[in-house]
């Protein structure tokens, strides 16, 4: 289920649900960005929505994204979650949400189909061992929010 929002700020939201049992590890979610305007630059952060059942401080992701050229990118990120004392570092009360720099500057250089693919893979530490389902993660989006140039 795809949920798009959009805010007077020009901020653009995508989310997608993830089942109720956590997010699969070779599960990607995907998000399409129809852009129809000018040329423009925005600045792009995952959100990561989870409860207290997920198990580690961090997390980590693969990240693949396309412009409508078909021209591809990757890259493999790393987000610290939780402080060394374990209080989360996301806002919320029972679902804390995290934004997370994607990147900086995005050029949207053409009209089209901009697609942003995630999906997790985090690695087993010596105490717990990542399942290949992460428990607690209950949506992750994507947001995009233009840089004003002046």
């Amino acid at each position: 289920m795809f949920l798009l929002v959009g805010c007077s700020s020009q901020e653009e939201l995508l989310f997608e649900e993830l089942p109720k049992e956590g997010w699969v590890q070779d599960q990607w979610v995907a998000f399409s960005y129809k852009h129809r305007l000018p040329e423009k630059e925005v600045a792009i952060h995952w959100i990561l929505r989870h409860d207290d059942d997920y198990p580690f401080s961090n997390i980590h992701f693969i990240a693949n994204w396309r412009n409508p050229k078909g021209v591809e990118g990757t890259d493999t990120l790393s987000y610290l979650l939780a402080q060394p004392n374990g209080k989360w570092l996301g806002k919320g009360l029972y679902i804390k949400e995290h934004r997370l720099p994607f990147v900086e500057r995005f050029l949207l250089d053409e009209p089209g189909v901009y697609q942003f693919r995630v999906r997790p893979a985090v690695r087993a530490t010596e105490k717990l061992v990542a399942d290949k389902t992460l428990p607690g993660i209950h949506q992750v989006g994507i947001a995009l929010n233009p840089i004003l140039n002046d």
